[in-house]
């Protein structure tokens, strides 16, 4: 089952903040746009059996450029299929080449991992907040472009009715057998893109699980 309310939130957005809950870390981001405000909710540590892939993609050209500039700001849904504004990891292209390749994502350490030095474990740290420091820059970069857009794609979630925020902003198909096979789909999987008119660029952020595979079915399931 693909998961639910698969969207693209788009806005300006306005604060960001660390949340942790558990074992869960994200960074939030509070995005204002019609019928908002709205929060994008980004996976940014790693956690045990679920280490963080991630790649920032500077002068990135969307799939569908055009596409993306003509939508309303505000949350929109998405048609899980190609042709559309959808994402998949696996089958965009951008520019004649893949969107994103698997070997051009790092690997997000976890901060305290086991069974190393103690040199080596402050260089896990260090590598283990280098997402969070990309996203807390590129936010910076969008709220001081007066016109800058931040587009979250993935799972819109509601709060008393209606949708409030955005999360699974990530790969979402791949999944082994375990608690995440049930969200597996293709055209359904959540990056950020910011897009700076006053310098006419475009930025990626695009965020996986190792445990993913990039081998998948029309179901999104591994194969």
């Amino acid at each position: 089952m693909p998961i639910a309310n698969y969207s693209v939130l788009a806005g300006s957005p306005v604060a960001g903040k660390v949340v942790t809950a558990g074992t869960r870390t994200h960074y939030q981001i509070r995005i204002n746009a019609p019928g908002g405000p709205f929060l994008a909710v980004v996976n940014i540590k790693s956690m045990d059996g679920s280490q963080v892939l991630y790649a920032i993609r500077e002068d990135f050209t969307p799939p569908d450029e055009a596409g993306l500039l003509a939508l309303p700001m505000g949350m929109m849904p998405l048609e899980s299929a190609p042709g559309g504004l959808a994402l998949d990891y696996v089958r965009s292209e951008s520019g004649g080449r893949p969107m994103i390749r698997k070997q051009e994502m790092t690997l997000l350490p976890l901060a305290g991992a086991k069974g190393v030095s103690d040199e080596e474990r402050m260089l896990h740290q260090a590598r283990a907040a280098a997402l969070q420091n990309a996203v807390v820059t590129l936010l910076n970069m969008t709220i001081a472009d007066k016109q800058g857009v931040m587009y979250g794609f993935g799972s819109a979630f509601p709060n008393d009715g209606r949708p409030t925020g955005i999360h699974d902003i990530h790969m979402n198909q791949g999944n082994p057998e375990d608690g995440h096979s049930k969200e597996n789909g293709v055209w359904q999987d959540g990056a950020l893109l910011i897009h700076l008119p006053s310098k006419g660029t475009w930025t990626a952020v695009f965020i996986a699980f190792q445990t993913e595979s990039w081998k998948t079915d029309s179901a999104g399931v591994p194969v």
